[in-house]
């Protein structure tokens, strides 16, 4: 188990203390806020916040990154003329006082007044994408999962390059049932998002 210094960290001098490799998580001395996680450099690898820790966000596979391309051409294909946002990783969304996620892919309805310089956006996504890999599976399942739910996001997609699965979740009373499990040729075709139209066998490297 990481050790912790003695001496109590402040707002300004808040730094990562030690990364063991196992579930690439950074211990503090104190847990961070949201705002704090904010205010962080602008660092690769990414860190996400869960319960005032930071998570490392890993360099990834071809094929994690050839999903999330794609998924990302296909939704601003369809939106971009309907005035949806879609944006691939990088600004943060608040979770909570503690919690903060960074999305593979991340879209607003039509009217969302997104500002320029954010490092967490200040309003609601209405879509949210997670490509799975081994170190992330779990956290996207459970923490970023009820996370999302929490704030009111209302499709969650989680895609997973191995299985070659795409899982749609979307909100009911507060919480994520699973609406459709897409593999091989399936496709989906929301009424949420009329005239889109995602092919499962596109979303996957050969």
């Amino acid at each position: 188990m990481a050790t912790k210094t003695q001496k109590p960290a402040t707002s300004s001098t808040r730094m990562p203390l030690r990364q063991p490799k196992r579930d690439n998580f950074v211990i503090t001395d104190n847990k961070m806020t949201v705002e704090e996680w904010a205010a962080m450099p602008d660092t690769k690898p990414r860190y996400e916040l869960i319960d005032g820790l930071l998570f490392q966000k890993m360099t990834t596979t071809s094929k994690h990154a050839w999903t999330v391309g794609e998924l990302l051409f296909v939704l601003k294909t369809w939106g971009q003329a309907k005035g949806w946002v879609f944006l691939p990783e990088g600004v943060g969304i608040k979770l909570g006082t503690n919690d903060g996620a960074v999305a593979d892919v991340i879209g607003f309805a039509p009217g969302a007044q997104l500002q320029a310089d954010e490092t967490y956006f200040s309003q609601t996504p209405f879509l949210v994408v997670e490509v799975v890999s081994r170190s992330t599976a779990k956290r996207d399942r459970t923490d970023k999962k009820i996370g999302y739910a929490k704030i009111g996001i209302q499709l969650y997609l989680i895609a997973d390059p191995d299985k070659r699965t795409l899982e749609i979740f979307t909100l009911k009373n507060g919480k994520y049932a699973t609406n459709r499990v897409l593999e091989n040729d399936d496709v989906w075709q929301p009424e949420e998002l009329a005239g889109l139209k995602i092919e499962a066998e596109k979303l996957w490297m050969k």
